[in-house]
């Protein structure tokens, strides 16, 4: 069994799609009825909880093999956010986890964690990247860099839409080794079955280095067009 957690994102919805088609036995912690009922009609095995209610957690973990996890606070709001979902939130996965005897374990965090980052995002990634190497299971931390199907819509694509001007931060000069969420997700599915993903961290990046200037030059030159 194979539990998916954060299985009702654009990221987790992949893995989950991925598994099915592979005919896995795959499992996922959902929080939400409807998205619940929308897994289940394609063979998807729900059980409800929450990452910040650690009693919710076992009963997921029982009987699970591999644990996927791409959970995250980011746009949720209310009591979730970096310190109750992405550490505390993390962490009592990571317990349930090896309570239950789960044998391998996918984090999918971020290139730039650091336990000691000022960024709350990439610190909360590093903090459980640090526990889960602690914690006696095998692991697979997945390091992607920016995901161009979430970014480069939010950066270029919607203010063109509606005819604001493109904001980036700094300079626009700095690379990023732009990646697809369907590839994470292929990484991660793929990491289940195989032995040289054990105990790896593991970066995925695309084949050429892109600055957000880059993007936008490419942008004018297919659609012919100069934005200011």
């Amino acid at each position: 069994m194979i539990l998916v957690v954060g299985a009702t994102g654009l990221l987790g919805g992949a893995i989950v799609r991925r598994l099915v088609g592979h005919r896995e036995k795959v499992r996922a912690l959902v929080r939400d009825s409807s998205a619940a009922e929308a897994l289940r009609e394609v063979g998807v095995e729900t059980v409800s909880g929450d990452l910040k209610d650690p009693s919710s957690l076992s009963p997921a973990c029982e009987g699970v093999s591999t644990l996927i996890t791409t959970a995250n606070s980011a746009g949720r709001g209310g009591d979730d956010n970096v310190e109750t979902v992405d550490v505390e939130g993390n962490r009592n996965l990571i317990e349930a986890a090896s309570f239950a005897g789960v044998k391998h374990f996918v984090f999918v965090s971020a290139q730039g964690e650091d336990p000691a980052s000022p960024v709350p995002f990439l610190r909360a990634k590093g903090l459980t990247s640090k526990r889960l190497r602690e914690s006696g299971m095998v692991y697979t931390v997945l390091l992607p860099d920016v995901y161009m199907d979430v970014w480069i819509p939010l950066v270029v694509l919607a203010p063109v839409a509606s005819g604001r001007p493109i904001t980036i931060v700094g300079e626009g000069t700095h690379k990023h080794y732009l990646t697809a969420v369907e590839d994470v997700a292929g990484f991660a599915v793929a990491a289940v079955s195989n032995d040289a993903a054990h105990n790896r961290d593991l970066l995925i990046g695309g084949p050429e280095a892109l600055s957000w200037r880059d993007v936008i030059s490419t942008f004018e030159r297919l659609n012919d067009e100069s934005l200011e």
